[in-house]
C-alpha cells in the first residue's frame, strides 16, 4: 500500500484524493447524489453470458430506475451519462451501477437482488534486487536455472497510471506476446503498444504504476543514474515478460469496483497469466465484501495467480491486508541501500538517517524540541521560524512536515518511539529537509537540547549508499499479522520480498518527448509485490504446468529465514524472528524452482473453505464462485481454515479445547523415489506429533496425507502467539511450513 502514513511513496500520497469510481467522471456522478454499487443478481433465470446477458443488466437496471427515479430527479441527472458501469460476465453474478439512495433502498425489494455492495475506498500501498536475491546470478542465479526471464508470459499491473514512453518498457529483444492476448492499447499522447508494453490503459504518466510495473518486468536497462550518482543496470525481475498496463486509481486513491472490473478483463477477456496489485483494503471484511478477495477468487480458480501487498500499517499487529488464502501476500524488508540523511549536532555529534528526497543543506539552525502531538497544539506554542524541530513521531511524518513547513521550520528532525528503537529507520518522501533517526539517536538529540541554552544542528543529505553485506530485516511499516478476522485460519503475511529504497523506473518531465531515462528510490509492500509478481511470471514460464496453489507453495516452503551466515532473519523492531511479520521468509527464486513437494489445491478444493465461513448458498453461487458450475455447500461439505491444505500452518488453543487436529497433504514434483524425513521445532509451550513422520514416493505426483497434532502444555502463555516449524527434507531439498500458534484465555464470565 502506498498509504500516506507508509514508510515511503511514490509522491503521490499527499494529492487529493480523488478515484472516479469505476470509471471516468467520478466527482461529477458524486455531485448529483449518484454513488456506485456492485449489484449482485440471481442469475437462476437469467442468460449464460455474452452480449445477451449484458442486455439482460440494463433491463435490470432500467426496470429500477423506471419505478423509482422521478422525472425531475431524472432530468438532473439526465447529463451524467450512462448509470451502468459494468456487466461482469465471469467473477460476479451482477453489474456496477450509479445510484441514489433511494435507488438503493428499493433494490432490497426486488426478487432479483442478492445483495447491493457500495464501492470502497482502496489504497495503493530495481538495480541490485536481482543480485541480491540471486535471480541473476551466472550459472546458479534463478535466470539460469529456470532458463527463464518469464518469455511469453503476460503480467498484468493494476495501479495508478505509467509512463510508456520510459526505456524499461522497450521491447529490444522481446518476442510478439502471445495469441491469447486479446487486450486494446489505451496511453495517453497516443502512446504506441510494443512488444514489452503490449497493451492495458493509462490516462496520465504516475510514479508509483510506473515504478511498480519496471520493478516487475523492467527491461534490461544499462548506465542508470540514480539521484545523479551512476547505479549500474537496472532490470525487473522477469525482464523478458510482457506487460498489461491497467488504471485502476488516481494519486493513491483506487475504487473498488474498478478493481474487480479490470480484474475480470484482464483474466477472462485480455489473456493475464499474473495479475499485481499493490493495493489493499484498510477495513478488514468478510471476503464476499471485498471486491479484491471476491475478483482474486475467480481468477484463481480459472489459473490466473494474484499477487497482493501486506500493507504499510505495521508494526501494529494485527494490520495485514488482503487476507484471502487464494492470493499470495507479501511483506517487505529492508536492503542495503539507505538514503543517508546526515544530522550533525552543535557539540560535533553525527548520526546518519534516511530521507528520500535530496534537499538544500541547511546549516547550524538552532535546534528546537518538541514533545506531545502537534495537532493538539504543541508546535503552536514555540516559535519554530528558521529552526529545525526535533519530535517523536506521534502523527503521520507527511503532516508532520507541513506543518513544520508551514509554521516557517527550516527541516525536520524525527524518530519512532520505543517499541521501534530497533528498526533501520525508513524512508521517508518529504519536501521539507528532514531526516529520520533512530530511537536511540532521538534520545541523543534530546539529552543534547537539555544540555545547552542554545542547541543548533546541520542537516545534509548524502544520497544514495549501497551497503551489500547489510542483512535484511523485516521492515519496520510493513503490515504485521495475524488477519484481524479469526474466521481466516491461515497465516498472514505469505512471505517478504523486498521493500525499502527499491530502485525502479519512474517517469520523466511532463515534455519529454524521447524515451524517459529516469529512475527513483520508492518504500512500501508496494514495492516488494511486483518484486514476487515477477517471479511469479519466471516459474509460471519454467513450468508451465504448476497451479496458483503449487507456485504459491513453492515460493512459502522454499523461503529462507536464515542469512547466508546462518544468523536469523529478524523483525527489526524487535531484533527476534517472526513468523506474524514476514510469513514463512524471504523468497529464494531459485529454490522455489526445485522445491520437491508442493501442498497443492484445484479449484474445487477451496469451496469448502468459503463455505466453512458460514457464507449462505447465494454467496456462494453468486459472488464466490462464478467460474465453478452448480457450487453448494450442502454437496462440497465445510472444512474449518486450519484444515485447507496451506503451505502454513495457525491454530489457536484455548484451555478449553487445548488440542487440535490440522490435516495436510503434499504431492512430489521431485524424484520419483523419494524418502522425506521429519524435523520439527515446536512452538514454546506446545507439544507437536506428526503422523506419519517418514513420507516415502515411488511417484512422481503422489499424494501423500500426514496430520499435525498440536497440544497446549502447561507450560504454555496464558494469551499471546508462539511459533514453531515443520520441514521434510529429502537430500538436498527442504520443505518447510511456518507454524503459528494463538493462544487464548477462556472467556471471564464475572
Amino acid at each position: 500500500q502506498l498509504a500516506p502514513n507508509a514508510a515511503a511513496g511514490a509522491g503521490q500520497g499527499r494529492e487529493k484524493p480523488g478515484a472516479a469510481g469505476a470509471g471516468q467522471g467520478g466527482e461529477d456522478f458524486q455531485e448529483v447524489g449518484l454513488k456506485t454499487y456492485l449489484i449482485i443478481v440471481c442469475r437462476a433465470n437469467g442468460p449464460k453470458g455474452g452480449e445477451e446477458l449484458r442486455e439482460w443488466h440494463a433491463s435490470l437496471l432500467a426496470s429500477l430506475l423506471n419505478t423509482t427515479t422521478d422525472m425531475v430527479l431524472r432530468e438532473a441527472l439526465s447529463h451524467v451519462g450512462p448509470r451502468l458501469v459494468f456487466s461482469f460476465q465471469h467473477v460476479v453474478s451482477g453489474f456496477a451501477a450509479r445510484l441514489t439512495d433511494r435507488e438503493v433502498a428499493e433494490l432490497s425489494k426486488l426478487p432479483w437482488c442478492v445483495e447491493a455492495l457500495p464501492d470502497a475506498t482502496l489504497r495503493l500501498t530495481t538495480t541490485y534486487t536481482p543480485e541480491l536475491l540471486g535471480v541473476s546470478t551466472p550459472a546458479t542465479g534463478a535466470w539460469s536455472v529456470a532458463g527463464s526471464m518469464g518469455e511469453g508470459v503476460i503480467v498484468g499491473i493494476l495501479d495508478n497510471g505509467i509512463d510508456p514512453r520510459h526505456v524499461s518498457f522497450l521491447d529490444d529483444g522481446m518476442q510478439p506476446p502471445p495469441a491469447k492476448w486479446r487486450g486494446g492499447c489505451h496511453f495517453a499522447g497516443e502512446a504506441p503498444c510494443n512488444k514489452k508494453l503490449i497493451g492495458g490503459r493509462s490516462r496520465a504518466p504516475q510514479e508509483h504504476g510506473t515504478h511498480t510495473s519496471g520493478t516487475a518486468v523492467g527491461a534490461f536497462v544499462r548506465d542508470v543514474q540514480l539521484l545523479g550518482a551512476p547505479a549500474g543496470a537496472a532490470s525487473g525481475m522477469a525482464p523478458r515478460a510482457h506487460l498489461a498496463f491497467y488504471e485502476v486509481c488516481l494519486a493513491d486513491t483506487c475504487s473498488a469496483t474498478e478493481v474487480l472490473s479490470v480484474t475480470e478483463k484482464g483474466a477472462f477477456q485480455d489473456g493475464v497469466d499474473v495479475i499485481s496489485m499493490s493495493i489493499g483494503d484498510d477495513t478488514q471484511k468478510p471476503f464476499y465484501k471485498d471486491l479484491i478477495a471476491v475478483g482474486s477468487f475467480s481468477a484463481v480458480l480459472s489459473g490466473v495467480f494474484v499477487s497482493t501487498s501486506a500493507g504499510n500499517a505495521g508494526p501494529l499487529e494485527r494490520t495485514v491486508t488482503n487476507c484471502a488464502p487464494w492470493l499470495l501476500t507479501v511483506a517487505a524488508s529492508t536492503m542495503g541501500r539507505r538514503m543517508v540523511s546526515r544530522v550533525e549536532l552543535g557539540n560535533g555529534v553525527v548520526m546518519e538517517g534516511e530521507n528520500l528526497n535530496p534537499y538544500e543543506l541547511v546549516k547550524d539552525r538552532p535546534l528546537v524540541f518538541i514533545a506531545g502531538m502537534f495537532a493538539d497544539g504543541a508546535l503552536s506554542a514555540v516559535d519554530v521560524r528558521g529552526k529545525i524541530v526535533a519530535c517523536q513521531r506521534k502523527e503521520d511524518p507527511f503532516m508532520l512536515a507541513e506543518m513544520i513547513q508551514k509554521a516557517g521550520g527550516a527541516g525536520m528532525i524525527s524518530w519512532s518511539g520505543p517499541k521501534r528503537g530497533a528498526a533501520t529507520t525508513p524512508v521517508d518522501d518529504l519536501t521539507i529537509a528532514a531526516s529520520r533517526v533512530t530511537h536511540a539517536d532521538g534520545e541523543k538529540i534530546v539529552a543534547y537540547v537539555n544540555s545547552t541554552p542554545n542547541p543548533t544542528a546541520t542537516l545534509s543529505f548524502a544520497g544514495a549508499v549501497l551497503n551489500r553485506v547489510a542483512l535484511p530485516a523485516i521492515a519496520e511499516y510493513s503490515s504485521r499479522g495475524p488477519c484481524n478476522m479469526s474466521s481466516v485460519g491461515v497465516l498472514k503475511p505469505d512471505i517478504t520480498g523486498p521493500g525499502t529504497a527499491i530502485a525502479a523506473s519512474i517517469p520523466g518531465g511532463a515534455n519529454d518527448t524521447a524515451p524517459t531515462k529516469t529512475f527513483g528510490l520508492h518504500s512500501g509492500t508496494s514495492m516488494s509485490t511486483p518484486h514476487l509478481s515477477g517471479i511469479v511470471a519466471m516459474i509460471k514460464k519454467a513450468r508451465p504446468q504448476w497451479s496458483p496453489a503449487a507456485i504459491k507453495s513453492a515460493l512459502m516452503t522454499t523461503a529462507d529465514v536464515t542469512h547466508p551466515d546462518g544468523t536469523p532473519i529478524v523483525d527489526e523492531t524487535s531484533g527476534k524472528p517472526n513468523c506474524f511479520a514476514m510469513g514463512a521468509g524471504f523468497v529464494n527464486p531459485t529454490r522455489a524452482l526445485d522445491p520437491g513437494l508442493v501442498y497443492d489445491l484445484a479449484p474445487a478444493d477451496y469451496i469448502p473453505y468459503v463455505c466453512g465461513l458460514g457464507y449462505n448458498e447465494s454467496v456462494m453461487s453468486e459472488i464466490m464462485a462464478q467460474p465453478l458450475q452448480n457450487v453448494s455447500c450442502a454437496k462440497a461439505g465445510k472444512i474449518q481454515g486450519k484444515d485447507l491444505n496451506y503451505p502454513s500452518i495457525m491454530v489457536t488453543l484455548t484451555p478449553g479445547a487445548p488440542e487440535v487436529d490440522v490435516k495436510r497433504a503434499v504431492t512430489n514434483i521431485g524424484e520419483p523415489v523419494s524418502v522425506y524425513t521429519l524435523e520439527v521445532v515446536p512452538p514454546e509451550g506446545v507439544t507437536v506429533e506428526v503422523v506419519p513422520n517418514v513420507l516415502t514416493f515411488g511417484l512422481v505426483n503422489q499424494r501423500m496425507e500426514f496430520t499435525v497434532k498440536l497440544k497446549r502444555g502447561p507450560n504454555a502463555a496464558a494469551a499471546g502467539t508462539a511459533e514453531g516449524s515443520l520441514r521434510w527434507v529429502s537430500g538436498k531439498r527442504s520443505v518447510r511450513s511456518p507454524i503459528a500458534v494463538l493462544f487464548e484465555p477462556l472467556p471471564n464470565n464475572n
